[in-house]
């Protein structure tokens, strides 16, 4: 009887061994090699490690920005110091953290494609006017940083008497955003989150003085929390 084509090819294979196996995830793993093997030779292994497929960046593309809030928080403050000669007086009451905000960058993506997270926050920084176009930097905090608290700077105090506050304040920025990159059926998308800062800054507040209406949410805080004696 004569053997079929197909026979002989299956018959080669079962005859020379299986070169390759694939795992359930679809990755090729390397099958052992004999001790005297090139790949043995130039690795000093007997496995040839599989080759695992890593998240690529999306060069260029668009950002779109939505979910934006960024809004002023008191992150800082001192107990009252009593002043009590017209003279002035050093204020020396140390500044306590009140917040531990960190920068951080979150991303996803499809096809594998991840961002880059100083080509976010730059690109943020440019959204919000911080940077422009052709910039290294975005002027924002780096993501694992805290945001900073203005210590106290002991400023002194003169022509007035009375019991006075410093405080800290930041101007916290968190936004979700969308990346696409490419064109047609290889356009790539990744969506993020970012929590980060824009500025920072301080002040002093006189306790027997009323805020006016224009004083921040952060000015107004640091008169609940330190405002007594």
């Amino acid at each position: 009887m004569k053997r079929t084509l197909a026979a002989v090819a299956a018959a080669a294979v079962m005859a020379t061994g299986v070169s390759a196996c694939t795992s359930g995830d679809g990755t090729t793993r390397g099958k052992p090699r004999a001790d005297g093997s090139p790949t043995v030779a130039r690795t000093g292994k007997g496995d040839v490690p599989a080759t695992e497929s890593r998240p690529r960046p999306c060069k260029g593309g668009t950002y779109t920005w939505f979910n934006t809030q960024r809004r002023w928080v008191l992150n800082g403050v001192t107990e009252p110091q009593h002043v009590t000669r017209a003279e002035g007086a050093e204020l020396t009451e140390p500044m306590r953290r009140l917040r531990t905000d960190m920068a951080s960058v979150r991303t996803e993506g499809t096809g594998g494609t991840s961002q880059d997270n100083d080509a976010v926050l730059l690109a943020l920084g440019i959204h919000v006017g911080l940077a422009e176009e052709g910039d290294d930097t975005s002027s924002l905090g780096e993501p694992g940083e805290y945001a900073p608290v203005e210590n106290a700077g002991g400023g002194r105090i003169s022509g007035v008497v009375g019991h006075f506050v410093e405080f800290s304040s930041v101007q916290l920025i968190e936004t979700d955003f969308r990346h696409s990159c490419g064109h047609g059926k290889r356009r790539e998308q990744t969506v993020g989150h970012v929590v980060s800062w824009t500025a920072a800054g301080g002040g002093d507040i006189r306790c027997e003085t009323p805020l006016t209406k224009h004083a921040s949410a952060a000015a107004r805080e640091a008169v609940r929390l330190s405002c007594h004696w």
